[in-house]
């Protein structure tokens, strides 16, 4: 009578046709992948788990100076070329923007958008406490006509339920990260994960991959509810929207 409330895995079909908006698997470019030997024996493993297409999204932040869309483009070409014949996952490329002293020079070189229509820009703040001006960053990112993505937002330590709840009045979206909800990230961003899941208040979901054995060893602790599960569904659903 109550199975909708036992906690469950994830189907083994999950993951069959899923689209990924979020990952660092592009090699060498910052604190994700380092080499394609690696990155590509984590597309083959995402490949047999039924995924078929994803966003690379590699960090464009201050502590990553060299990351601009000039130079980033050739090294996915270049990457995408290694690829062709071992792994059949279609690639495309996008960027998670980093909302710091930067991001006035990414903003004017123009974003790496996260959607087919370039009218999305994946955006993060630092965990412990954002910049004093990420609101006007923000703001001037909507007046351009873009859209903002707020990537894993459950992470930022200095967020209050409040604080989401005027994210999502101002019209930003949402991408959870999947592994939140296993504790990965610490159990106060499990906790918010669940609850805007529960909330629908998440857009999208992503794997936010820098390494394929985190993802080997926190998906087995994966244990949602049923209606979780329905809503995680939705946001994939959305995810093969953005290709």
């Amino acid at each position: 009578m109550f199975d909708f409330l036992k906690k469950k895995a994830l189907p083994a079909d999950f993951f069959q046709g899923a689209c990924d908006v979020h990952c660092h698997i592009l090699p060498g470019v910052d604190d994700g992948f380092k080499n394609a030997e690696d990155s590509i024996q984590a597309l083959k493993f995402l490949e047999e788990k039924g995924v078929r297409k994803m966003k690379l999204t590699p960090h464009f932040m201050k502590e990553f100076g060299e990351n601009t869309k000039d130079a980033i483009v050739p090294l996915f070409e270049e990457f995408k070329n290694k690829v062709k014949g071992q792994c059949n996952i279609e690639l495309q490329l996008a960027a998670e923007h980093m909302l710091d002293s930067g991001f006035p020079e990414h903003f004017k070189r123009g974003f790496l958008s996260l959607d087919k229509d370039k009218s999305l820009v994946l955006c993060e703040t630092s965990y412990m406490m954002c910049d004093p001006k990420y609101s006007s960053m923000l703001y001037d990112v909507m007046l351009e006509g873009f859209t903002p993505v707020i990537a894993h937002p459950e992470r930022y330590q200095y967020a209050s339920k409040q604080q989401y709840e005027r994210w999502k009045e101002k019209d930003y979206l949402f991408q959870l990260n999947l592994l939140s909800l296993t504790g990965a990230y610490g159990g106060p961003a499990m906790e918010k994960s669940h609850y805007m899941l529960q909330h629908k208040m998440y857009d999208f979901v992503g794997s936010d991959m820098h390494r394929l054995d985190n993802f080997r060893k926190f998906m087995p602790n994966l244990k949602l509810k049923t209606d979780e599960i329905d809503e995680l569904h939705l946001l994939l659903e959305n995810n093969s929207r953005l290709f």
